[in-house]
């Protein structure tokens, strides 16, 4: 139970402070209900931005027009022929984009010309009106193709260092420009652009809500029937086809939020553009040339010395990187909790020399600090970035050790999805990366939370965790590597869940909103019934009721063994969902997912248990201040006013009384402790969190400090909402 106390509310008043939940004497005037909708200041005009240089060289480029206050980017000129770049127009004002220039035909590839001067830049002018969208003019050609083997033949073979550029292959020559993928004028947020999904042409700033795609069109954090602009919407919530995305009609068939080739679904197709074979891009996670095989898969990788050794697994005790991660023995994760990495707390102290990690702080004899005077770690020097050598003794070698961060001979590049290596040294590896989080293989295996696969039906699926990564660990064990689902509902379901049919000691856990961060609902080891090599190993759950929203179900390894290693496998994952079950009107729970039990649900008033039983009339929920004082049992369960459940409606919060009395004294009447179905059932000034928890509260933008994460984990305060979303 976390306490109230660890929250304040927001107060903005002559004293300038803020005052405790829990302390006494704090008024209503402690919460500041004028700040929920009011408006921006607007801001004061910027000064203009000076024209740009003239570019040198062979292909002339025209001058640049004036820069307007604050304005973003201005049409582009038509491309010249033989090179020539069109001139630049002038910038509409305030950050619009301006329309889009024709392209002219591309011509010879002139000399390169000098860079010319750049303008000064200019102020922040007043916020106005989004200006159609500006295409990128010409852009940067590679004349040698970009690739080792001279002129390029697909995409792929164009891929640079740099995430904020699109890469094409044009004509045989590699071309560059400023990343927009799904072409709506808007760019990218990863690289300082306002597009929240830029694999969806139909969500960008100002785009109209589609209440039924599946998608936050308009970029304001909700999507669908969660966006109060969908309020009134009959239909929300994106229905994937089972025949899953159509790469060529321009349609998010299953519903992930990307079209077509932006698609991950996609890429490796016919129709998105193929590599006669898989060449040199043995390392990317790719099939390249589109023959279902990727990377070291493939047939055409088969003399690859990279694949040669990526298929050779970690020894964790011959002081050696076997399988080419730059890593050795319990400093590779694939060591963990592998003998002799397999030290439990609290440990014993450090030796120096026995290949052991014996204080359990993940560190071995030289590599722990507790061995730095030691004599047998006296041929320990500073680590040397191009020679093969492990020279610092702590299990990194060259570029995988930090100390070689910045190295000329380790080049900071992209993070290549297939190689086991930390490319962009960010200290995530290929699928644990964000940066591979549309990378084929990295979706096809859903071993972690960016990559979760989606389910929204019951089905059946299959799959593999050998090889996983255990990024994540429930309550009831997973130290091994995992698969993860998003299972989403748009109607309150019942759900059943089970792994009958996998081969290995597997554990089963659900986590509701967030897959990092959300509170977990449900975990089980070994109840499903099923029997394999080892006895019963398979897990189930089972939810009477889940309401509209996402859940995370991971199918996880129970743990690693010292000897054997990791608890992997072939799993199954048996998912039935229930949509909008029926009521039982006798077993006290609210079976429908309509926040109303038994005799309070209007589809048991004609049951002779529930007719007229609320003193001769007829039932309703024991909802609100009024009926929590009343003396009456209104729901007829049993339990009256503050007796009943309803009345203290918190499972977070030690919750008042729904009953219109200050009873923990902090100025707020019956915070989070009334229940809910919507707006009408709350105190003055108190919405219903109807997304999360079902209870009334204040607006949650009116907190010092965020209430989401504490009253719904995994949950974050939106201001279109005024409450707490996942």
């Amino acid at each position: 139970m976390v306490h109230r106390r660890l929250y304040k509310w927001a107060r903005v008043g002559a004293r300038g402070l803020v005052c405790s939940a829990l302390v006494a004497g704090c008024s209503r005037s402690d919460i500041d209900w004028s700040k929920a909708g009011s408006g921006t200041g607007a801001v004061g005009a910027g000064s203009g931005t000076g024209a740009s240089g003239a570019v040198a060289g062979n292909g002339a480029s025209g001058g640049s027009g004036a820069v307007g206050a604050n304005g973003g980017y201005g049409a582009v000129g038509a491309n010249g022929g033989l090179g020539a770049v069109g001139a630049v127009g002038a910038v509409g004002a305030n950050g619009g984009f301006g329309a889009v220039g024709a392209v002219g035909a591309v011509g010879a590839v002139g000399a390169n010309g000098g860079s010319g001067a750049v303008g000064a830049f200019g102020g922040f002018g007043a916020v106005g009106a989004v200006g159609a969208v500006g295409g990128v003019g010409g852009g940067r050609v590679d004349p040698s193709g970009g690739n080792p083997n001279g002129r390029c033949q697909a995409d792929p073979e164009c891929v640079d260092d740099d995430p904020c550029t699109t890469d094409r292959c044009s004509a045989g020559r590699c071309v560059y420009t400023v990343r927009d993928d799904d072409s709506d004028g808007y760019v990218s947020r990863a690289c300082g652009g306002l597009d929240c999904n830029d694999r969806n042409p139909a969500a960008h700033p100002g785009a109209a809500e589609l209440c039924g795609d599946g998608a936050d069109n308009d970029c304001n954090g909700v999507a669908d029937c969660f966006d109060p602009k969908c309020a009134r919407d009959p239909e929300c919530g994106c229905v994937p086809l089972v025949t899953g995305e159509d790469c060529r009609n321009g349609v998010d068939d299953d519903c992930d939020g990307a079209v077509d080739c932006l698609d991950p679904d996609c890429i490796g197709t016919q129709d998105c553009g193929c590599t006669d074979r898989e060449r040199d891009l043995c390392d990317n996670g790719i099939d390249d040339d589109c023959d279902t095989m990727t990377d070291c898969d493939d047939s055409d990788c088969s003399t690859s010395d990279l694949c040669s050794c990526l298929s050779t697994p970690e020894q964790c005790r011959n002081g050696k990187d076997d399988d080419c991660d730059l890593l050795i023995d319990c400093a590779d994760p694939d060591c963990t909790g592998v003998a002799p990495c397999d030290c439990k707390a609290p440990g014993v102290p450090e030796v120096c020399s026995n290949g052991r990690d014996d204080d359990c702080d993940g560190l071995v004899d030289c590599a722990d600090s507790d061995c730095v005077l030691s004599v047998q770690c006296q041929h320990c020097v500073a680590e040397v970035c191009d020679n093969g050598v492990d020279d610092d003794c702590d299990g990194a070698v060259d570029c995988a050790d930090s100390g070689c961060y910045l190295d000329p001979a380790c080049p900071v590049s992209a993070e290549r999805c297939g190689n086991q290596l930390d490319d962009d040294f960010d200290g995530l590896t290929d699928c644990s990366d964000p940066d591979c989080i549309d990378n084929p293989s990295c979706r096809e295996q859903h071993g972690g939370c960016l990559t979760a696969q989606l389910i929204e039906s019951s089905g059946q699926w299959t799959g593999s965790t050998v090889g996983h990564v255990s990024e994540n660990e429930g309550t009831c064990g997973g130290d091994a590597g995992e698969a993860v689902f998003e299972l989403r509902l748009s109607v309150p379901s019942r759900v059943h869940l089970d792994t009958i049919g996998s081969d290995f000691d597997n554990n089963l856990y659900v986590r509701i909103g967030s897959c990092e961060w959300g509170r977990e609902i449900g975990c089980n080891d070994d109840t499903a019934g099923a029997y394999g090599p080892e006895g019963d190993h398979d897990a189930l759950l089972e939810f009477g009721i889940l309401q509209p929203g996402s859940y995370f179900i991971f199918v996880d390894g129970l743990m690693v063994d010292p000897s054997r290693g990791p608890d992997q496998g072939s799993y199954v994952l048996n998912v039935e969902v229930v949509p909008n079950p029926g009521e039982d009107c006798y077993d006290g729970s609210d079976n429908d997912g309509d926040q109303l039990a038994d005799c309070a649900d209007p589809d048991c008033l004609s049951t002779s248990r529930c007719s007229r039983c609320n003193g001769g009339l007829d039932p309703e929920p024991e909802f609100g201040p009024a009926r929590c004082t009343d003396g009456l049992d209104n729901d007829c369960d049993g339990t009256t006013d503050c007796a009943d459940p309803d009345c203290h409606a918190s499972d977070t919060f030690d919750a008042e009384c729904c009953n219109g009395v200050d009873e923990d004294g902090n100025g707020i009447l019956d915070d989070f402790s009334c229940r809910c179905i919507g707006d009408a059932d709350c105190p003055w000034g108190q919405l219903c969190y109807s997304h999360t928890v079902g209870t009334c509260g204040p607006p949650c933008q009116l907190f010092v400090g965020d209430v989401c994460p504490i009253e719904a984990p995994g949950s974050v305060c939106n201001l279109a909402t005024s409450q707490c979303e996942f």
